[in-house]
């Protein structure tokens, strides 16, 4: 596979699973909420209360939506730095699993939303981190 090619798929899904985490915006707003589908969180609300539980799933679904779609951008060298890219998806995967685990039920269906996002995540976090995978060579740097 061409780096290019191996470049620009990365970066598709960053860009993708960046902007899945916008669901979660839904019920964060009150655009959709349900009894299943809300901004609560089973440890934050009953500590901080709903209006702050609702600030912090916004900041930290935020924060991934974000730091993922910065990474892509990165990886794409668009606005961002390309030496970047790395931290920004590692430490993107580790909020997105934090505000999952907080914020379970930010969004609708178990899978493919909350099993592909933790997937993904993980996949991020063991290829970066642990294969050291791809090289700035294997993307064409």
């Amino acid at each position: 596979m061409s780096p290019t090619l191996l470049r620009i798929i990365i970066g598709l899904i960053l860009l993708a699973h960046g902007i899945g985490h916008s669901m979660a915006f839904l019920p964060a707003l009150n655009i959709s909420s349900t009894d299943k589908w809300h901004h609560r969180s089973w440890l934050l609300t009953p500590l901080v209360g709903d209006a702050a539980s609702r600030v912090i799933s916004i900041i930290l679904f935020g924060a991934a939506f974000l730091g993922f779609i910065a990474a892509a951008f990165a990886l794409f060298g668009w606005l961002v730095p390309h030496d970047l890219w790395r931290s920004l998806s590692v430490y993107s995967a580790i909020i997105s699993l934090v505000a999952l685990a907080l914020f379970w039920n930010s969004f609708v269906a178990l899978f493919p939303n909350k099993i592909g996002a933790i997937v993904v995540n993980i996949a991020v976090l063991v290829c970066l981190l642990w294969l050291n995978w791809p090289t700035e060579a294997d993307i064409g740097y």
